[in-house]
């Protein structure tokens, strides 16, 4: 229950503080536009998605590397 009476407080505060400065939700979805931050999202997924297939990549080489120095040792 006290967490979302702090919950509420917060949104409480934050909502003030945006009518005081004349936020709508129009200038916010505008600001999203203007600074391209969809884009820049998309762009910084796509990084992530490629560096998990290049971190899938170097485990399935560390495991033939490791696989051909066992059966050189041999």
């Amino acid at each position: 229950m006290i967490k979302r009476i702090i919950f509420v407080c917060i949104v409480v505060v934050i909502a003030y503080y945006a009518g005081t400065q004349g936020l709508t939700p129009g200038n916010v979805f505008d600001w999203f536009a203007d600074n391209d931050i969809f884009q820049t999202l998309k762009e910084k997924i796509n990084e992530i998605f490629n560096l998990a297939e290049e971190q899938q990549v170097d485990e399935k080489a560390g495991k033939i590397i490791g696989d051909l120095k066992e059966k050189v040792s041999s």
